[in-house]
C-alpha cells in the first residue's frame, strides 16, 4: 500500500487531520429574524466586529435547488505575516505593517499568501446577491456549551478561496479556466431547472472513527466521527457526524454503508461525499374533476396526460457520504488519550497570535501504516 500522509504537529507532534470543500453555486444572503419585529431580514456580506479590530464576511451559497449552504470567513489584524518560498520550501516572518514592503524579504522568491484581513478585502468585491460563485475552504468544527448546559456541536465552512463563475468558467486571476471535479472538466450550466445542470458539491474529511451505527430498516450508517484540531499543547479531538446512505450494491459487492458500519473505534479514514441542507422534492398527480359534459371524459385513460406538480416532502441535512480515499483505511490508528478533550483552549481560532514557526518550519514527517486487507470491508 502506498504512503498515506496525516499531517503532524510541528511542535508537539500531535496528528491534525485536515479537510476541503468545493461548492459552485448562486450567492444568497443571509436572513437573521429581528428580535423586536420578529420579521426575518437580510444580512449584510461584510460587516466589521470588535470595535473595527475584526472583518467578517458571510453569505449563503445555493449548490442545487434549495440546498443552501452557509460560508465564512473571518479575519483579524496579527503581529506577523509569513511570505512563503516555494524554493526554500519555508517561510519568513515579517512586521504586520510591512507584509506588503518586498524590501523586507530574504529574496524574490517569497511571496505573501493574503492574510484572512486582506483576503476578505478581495471577497466582498465579488459577492453580491445572485452571482454565481466558486468557493472553496475547509470545516472547522466547533463545540459550545450554552447557558442552560446544552452542548452545541457542529461545523463551520471556512472560506479559503472566492472566484467568479462566468459562461460556465471560472474566472481566476482574470483568467477564464474550466471548471474541474477530481480533476475532470466539468460543463456547468448556471440554471439549476436546466437538464444540463450539474451540481458542484464535493467535500473530503480525514475522521477518526468513534462509533457507527447502522438503521435496520433502512440500512443507512451513522458515523460518530472525530476530527484531531490543532491545539498548543496537544491536537484537539472535535466531534463530528456523518451519514452514509443505503444503495444497492452490484453482484458479489458490498454496500458503502454495509462497510462503513464494520468500523471500529480508534480507526481512521478519510471520506469524501457532499454536503446537505436542502428540502427535497416528490411529483404528485394534479387531481382533476371531469364533469360529463366533457367530451373527453369517455377518452381511454391511457390516452390521457396527468399534469404533476411538485411538492416539498422533506429535507436532506448533514455531511452525506458518497466515497472514500483508497487506502486511507487504518485500523486502530487513534488511541484513547487522543480522543480524550483537554480542559485547556484549543488553538482553532484565525486570530491566534501564537507564532507557528517559532520552531523550525519545514515538511511534516508523514504518518503511514500499512493495511491488512484481510480486515478492510473496502476492499
Amino acid at each position: 500500500m502506498a504512503d498515506y500522509k496525516i499531517k503532524k504537529n510541528n511542535n508537539h507532534g500531535g496528528k491534525e487531520f485536515a479537510s476541503s470543500f468545493h461548492f459552485i453555486g448562486k450567492v444568497k444572503q443571509i436572513k437573521e429574524k429581528d428580535k423586536n419585529t420578529d420579521s426575518w431580514e437580510d444580512v449584510p456580506f461584510f460587516k466589521f466586529e470588535d470595535e473595527g479590530k475584526k472583518k467578517v464576511i458571510h453569505f449563503i451559497i445555493e449548490t442545487a435547488l434549495s440546498n443552501e449552504l452557509k460560508v465564512k470567513l473571518t479575519g483579524k489584524e496579527k503581529p506577523f505575516a509569513y511570505p512563503y518560498s516555494r524554493k526554500h520550501k519555508n517561510s519568513t516572518k515579517v512586521a504586520w505593517a510591512e507584509r506588503f514592503a518586498k524590501e523586507k524579504y530574504p529574496d524574490d522568491s517569497y511571496h505573501l499568501i493574503d492574510p484572512e484581513w486582506d483576503r476578505i478585502d478581495k471577497i466582498k468585491e465579488i459577492v453580491q446577491t445572485d452571482a454565481w460563485v466558486e468557493v472553496k475552504g475547509k470545516y472547522t468544527p466547533y463545540e459550545f456549551t450554552t447557558e442552560d448546559g446544552q452542548t452545541i456541536k457542529g461545523v463551520s465552512r471556512t472560506i479559503s478561496f472566492v472566484n467568479p463563475i462566468l459562461d460556465g468558467k471560472v474566472i481566476i486571476d482574470g483568467k477564464a479556466q474550466d471548471i474541474k471535479v477530481d480533476n475532470k472538466v466539468v460543463n456547468y450550466v448556471c440554471d439549476f431547472k436546466s437538464p444540463d445542470f450539474i451540481e458542484v458539491n464535493k467535500y473530503s474529511m480525514q475522521v477518526g472513527i468513534n462509533t457507527t451505527y447502522q438503521d435496520s430498516e433502512s440500512g443507512n450508517t451513522t458515523i460518530k466521527g472525530v476530527v484531531l484540531t490543532n491545539g498548543i499543547e496537544r491536537s484537539e479531538p472535535k466531534d463530528v457526524e456523518l451519514i452514509v446512505y443505503q444503495t444497492e450494491a452490484t453482484e458479489g459487492k458490498k454496500s458503502l454503508a454495509d462497510a462503513f458500519s464494520s468500523l471500529n473505534t480508534y480507526d481512521f479514514i478519510e471520506v469524501t461525499g457532499q454536503d446537505n441542507n436542502r428540502a427535497t422534492f416528490a411529483y404528485v398527480d394534479v387531481e382533476e374533476v371531469i364533469l360529463s359534459s366533457d367530451p373527453f371524459a369517455d377518452v381511454d385513460d391511457t390516452q390521457r396526460v396527468i399534469r404533476q406538480e411538485r411538492v416539498t416532502n422533506g429535507d436532506k441535512k448533514g455531511l452525506e457520504v458518497t466515497g472514500y480515499v483508497a487506502n486511507s483505511l487504518m485500523r486502530e490508528l487513534l488511541t484513547e488519550e487522543e480522543f480524550k478533550k483537554s480542559v485547556a483552549a484549543t488553538n482553532n481560532s484565525p486570530f491566534d497570535t501564537t507564532d507557528p514557526f517559532a520552531k523550525s518550519a519545514g515538511v511534516t514527517d508523514p504518518f503511514s501504516q500499512t493495511s491488512n486487507n484481510d480486515n478492510d470491508p473496502f476492499a
